[in-house]
């Protein structure tokens, strides 16, 4: 009863100090970013702290599984290295009895994992993309603010617009260069506003333009004139799981299962599987050896975990791509990673004796 009590207590409170560390590293990293989207005119100025709070959502999962991690492993090898483990051997415990309090401590988070994997991330992902996208609407200004030169995030693009008016939904006097191809192309119109379409892009409008393309240096330009045209303001990207696929119920998702459903399903699923082996994984990588080479564990641990982490990566874009079936999905690689985390604990075992 007092080992129970006395490992969960600490483990517990170094958990807690820790979540609030790591969240503030990623919060300060988030805000840093997303202030950089406002400043270039992607995300509207108002939206900056709620983007961040659906963003700091969709991070939890992965927070609580290294939260986990760094938690048991920490503690275990502060009993080591004080030479407590010893004494708890000598008293008749092994390797194996850390699991029990470890899970008892463990489980209710892998469980909260599960829960914002499989369904609060997905609605955080979804309400921060409609807040995102309601908030350029209300403030009809995206890359382009009256009076301001911008720069697209590629530097390939700028942008003005003079006396741009919200009630209108337009300004006078637009602007753009666009560099592609070793070829300049200037666009001036009478008039032009920005819209986004039914798939969150944006588009800027021009009324009564003229265009002018050539290579710098050169004498020789062609010119164009046109009553009506639209350009795209961001060139289109394309990631390995659309926005789409990430924002989707995890109940819809599996009604109609396509090589990209399939991918973000194994995500949400790896995210407490993951959580669950690392947890036990670290009760035998936290191992030191008083005498010497205190260091190499602690290594070794994060070793393993980063190339678990990064191998979820890599077969989420091989399942998405159609390289892996998504029956097989990432099922291979977490039973690699329990048969090590076994190994690692009869390894372990012997230190005993």
């Amino acid at each position: 009863m007092l080992f129970r009590k006395t490992l969960i207590h600490e483990m517990t409170w170094m958990a807690f100090a820790l979540f609030i560390v790591l969240m503030l590293i990623v919060m300060t990293s988030q805000i840093v970013r997303l202030l950089g989207e406002a400043a270039l005119g992607a995300l509207a100025s108002s939206a900056v702290w709620a983007v961040m709070g659906f963003t700091a959502v969709r991070y939890l999962p992965t927070l609580f599984s290294l939260m986990l991690f760094i938690t048991i492993l920490s503690v275990i090898t502060r009993l080591w290295k004080d030479h407590e483990m010893f004494v708890w051997f000598s008293a008749g415990r092994s390797i194996y009895s850390f699991i029990p309090p470890v899970l008892l401590m463990g489980l209710p988070v892998v469980v909260l994992i599960g829960a914002l994997s499989l369904g609060v991330s997905p609605w955080a992902q979804l309400k921060g993309k409609e807040y995102r996208e309601a908030s350029l609407k209300n403030q009809e200004v995206t890359q382009v603010a009256p009076g301001v030169f911008r720069e697209s995030k590629g530097a390939d693009r700028v942008y003005f617009i003079e006396n741009f008016s919200p009630e209108r939904g337009f300004g006078e006097n637009v602007f753009l260069q666009i560099r592609r191809d070793g070829k300049v192309s200037t666009v001036l119109a009478d008039r032009g506003g920005v819209e986004i379409d039914e798939h969150g892009d944006r588009w800027m409008w021009l009324k009564q333009a003229k265009a002018y393309q050539g290579i710098p240096g050169q004498a020789q330009y062609d010119i164009l004139r046109f009553e009506e045209g639209k350009i795209r303001i961001d060139d289109p990207s394309t990631p390995v799981i659309s926005p789409a696929t990430e924002a989707t119920k995890t109940v819809e998702l599996i009604k109609e299962l396509n090589p990209q459903r399939w991918a973000e399903l194994h995500w949400r699923l790896a995210l407490p599987i993951q959580a669950l082996i690392l947890m036990l994984a670290a009760i035998p990588l936290a191992f030191a050896n008083p005498r010497g080479g205190r260091s190499f564990h602690i290594l070794f641990a994060a070793i393993l975990a980063f190339s678990y982490y990064n191998a979820i990566n890599v077969l989420q874009a091989w399942i998405a791509a159609g390289k892996i079936p998504g029956v097989v999905g990432m099922w291979p690689l977490h039973g690699l990673m329990a048969a090590l985390t076994a190994g690692l604990y009869i390894w372990r075992s012997k230190v005993r004796g």
